[in-house]
């Protein structure tokens, strides 16, 4: 198959290296000058539970150069899903399929706004990854990957794509419902990756202490409160129990907590913003949300100020808020 992976960092570049492997035309498309650079000039350098590979891989920043292909795999984290359909309504060709395997909600709507609806697919990754530095993946830990056309139908080029990551050595099955995995999945990340990033303790660490477990519990209250009111079907029977036992044995780094670390933007406003905007069109309380979603909305500023912008001029600051005050009363008076 012609492949284009849209956003080629940790999970992209994981699947775009092990379809390339096994004989794919695959090309990686993304943002990171530096990280695809090195693939150019290197190969794509995977690591992992797959063992150590060097694949040589076509990368590029630039789409127009690309396709067509047969299918294009969302990978871009949430906040770049409609600059990614864009992307994607460049490369694909006349019969091709742009499948997302992000996180959150509200993906799905972004693809098919631009591509209309027969001409997106959608899935889960229950599978970890990690990008150490430019030209580098590693594939952490194997899940199972689950995957649909949207109206459920087996269509011979759903099986080929699932067939190929298979192959790959990327658990794959095709379901009929990929919506109902898609809400499983944003269940489970509302209820581990938001409080992961705001304490900067991995999954397992958070589950060993009382005070969070506890708190973890109002907040899954809340999910479940919001999924039952909209009457959202979930592929996963017992999400609670599933959540708790992820915590349990796992040790991974969500992507909101290597976010947050990087100074990065995370993808907050698709995952818990995204249920508190579900909760309030539904008229559902959902306080602990609420205040986990400004809390990550603060630390992105403070970690991006640190890491990535000049010391701020606080008694500067602080003399501009003075006269902003004084020039509002003179105003008012």
């Amino acid at each position: 198959m012609k492949i284009c992976i849209i956003g080629a960092g940790a999970m992209g570049g994981v699947h775009g290296g092990l379809l390339a492997r096994i004989g794919h035309e695959v090309t990686l498309v993304d943002a990171w000058v530096d990280h695809v650079a090195a693939i150019n000039r290197h190969g794509l350098r995977v690591l992992g539970i797959r063992g150590e590979h060097v694949v040589p891989v076509r990368a590029s920043t630039d789409a127009r150069d690309v396709g067509p292909v047969d299918a294009a795999i969302v990978f871009t984290d949430s906040n770049a899903t409609t600059q990614a359909a864009r992307v994607a309504e460049q490369v694909l060709g006349a019969a091709g399929l742009a499948l997302t395997l992000q996180n959150g909600i509200g993906n799905i709507e972004a693809l098919t706004a631009v591509l209309g609806g027969d001409r997106v697919a959608a899935g889960v990754s229950m599978n970890s990854a990690a990008c150490p530095g430019p030209g580098v993946v590693a594939y952490t830990n194997a899940g199972i990957t689950a995957l649909g056309e949207l109206d459920g139908r087996r269509s011979e080029r759903i099986l080929a794509l699932a067939a190929a990551l298979d192959e790959a050595g990327i658990g794959t099955e095709l379901v009929a419902d990929p919506l109902a995995h898609v809400w499983s999945k944003f269940v489970l990340n509302c209820g581990i990756n938001v409080l992961t990033a705001v304490t900067q303790l991995r999954s397992g660490e958070m589950f060993r202490v009382p005070e969070m477990n506890a708190l973890q519990d109002r907040v899954i209250d809340e999910i479940l409160a919001v999924v039952a009111r909209k009457g959202v079907r979930l592929a996963d029977p017992d999400p609670r129990r599933t959540i708790r036992e992820h915590c349990r044995v796992r040790f991974n780094k969500p992507s909101m907590l290597q976010h947050i670390e990087q100074g990065r933007r995370t993808e907050i406003d698709a995952i818990n913003g995204a249920l508190v905007r579900e909760a309030h069109a539904l008229g559902v309380a959902v306080p602990c949300n609420e205040t986990l979603v400004a809390v990550i909305k603060g630390l992105e500023r403070s970690r991006r100020q640190a890491l990535h912008e000049a010391p701020p001029d606080y008694a500067g600051l602080e003399a501009q808020a003075e006269a902003d005050v004084r020039a509002e009363a003179a105003g008012s008076a």
